[in-house]
């Protein structure tokens, strides 16, 4: 599997990992209410693989169960998720007894029509249904102490990912869900444990990935919350300025873009990590003085309003 691949389905995995857990909570309040039904069961969990646990089951099993490279880590992981899943399925069969079988035996055991071998088999129903409610409660609480250990876990693959690169964006985007599972304090605690500079380097990073897939207005904008952030930060202020004159150019502003290369190129001298995007914008700045040639010739004006 290539590492561009691998990355992606590291990202798929933590993604279903928060639906599973929103789903799960769902499932819990629902319960409490007396309104949790076989419909919304199916979403957390079927046989079918149309539910978020039964995906998240696969995925770990295509990643972690027969993978040496797979750190211990993970394969508890699968472990925890397998688990949480057949708990689950178990929940989803009672819920359907009782949600299928309960009306049609409230109506027949108030029958006056019943034989006495009837009325036997009535009774055998009511030890039945009485097992499924037990059963049912008893499973809720597993899956929620498994849930607890799951939330856990997947830290510790955060934490393990932290070099993917779509992770610090993915991460971004999904805050608030983040911020639900483990509170504002976890979820900032978490990023101290990630990253160096806790939420600045999340930040950097996430503009660091919009900028690797040509997303040059996000990337701008995180890299200005960077210098917001942080203070005067040549890396971040450079990045800005690249990122800020690839975005005015693809809005056809060359004037405007122009202006920003030269700005970036000056303060890059002498600093060589950041050769590879000084040599982009010397083929963007040939490129524009082409463009602005031509236009000069044409009688056509351009734009100098900086962002």
């Amino acid at each position: 599997m290539s590492n561009l691949n691998l990355e992606k389905k590291q990202i798929d995995l933590v993604r279903e990992s928060l639906s599973v857990h929103k789903i799960c909570h769902d499932c819990m309040s629902l319960f409490k209410s007396g309104e949790l039904r076989f419909n919304v069961m199916e979403e957390l969990v079927d046989d079918r693989g149309m539910s978020c646990l039964y995906r998240l089951k696969q995925m770990c099993h295509e990643l972690f169960r027969n993978a040496e490279e797979a750190s211990y880590k993970e394969k508890l992981y699968d472990m925890t998720v397998g688990y949480i899943f057949h708990e689950a399925m178990k929940l989803r069969e009672n819920i359907y007894q009782l949600e299928y079988y309960t009306p049609m035996y409230d109506s027949l055991r108030s029958s006056n029509q019943l034989t006495p071998s009837e009325k036997k088999v009535i009774r055998e129903f009511d030890v039945l249904i009485g097992r499924a409610k037990k059963r049912l409660n008893e499973g809720l609480r597993e899956v929620r102490m498994l849930l607890k250990q799951l939330v856990s876990q997947l830290k510790d693959l955060l934490k393990l990912y932290k070099d993917n690169y779509l992770l610090p964006r993915f991460i971004l985007e999904n805050e608030k869900p983040f911020i639900r599972i483990y509170g504002k304090k976890g979820y900032q605690d978490l990023l101290n444990e990630m990253f160096e500079r806790g939420k600045v380097t999340l930040i950097f990073k996430a503009g660091l990935s919009y900028l690797d897939s040509e997303y040059y207005h996000m990337a701008r904008k995180l890299f200005q919350k960077v210098m917001q952030m942080s203070g005067p930060d040549g890396t971040a202020q450079f990045l800005f300025l690249y990122s800020s004159a690839f975005n005015l150019y693809f809005r056809n502003r060359f004037a405007a873009s122009h202006a920003l290369i030269e700005e970036a190129l000056a303060q890059q001298v002498g600093r060589p990590e950041l050769s590879g995007y000084a040599e982009a914008l010397g083929n963007l700045k040939q490129d524009l003085c082409r463009e602005m040639g031509r236009m000069k010739r044409n009688g056509e004006g351009t734009s100098t309003n900086l962002p």
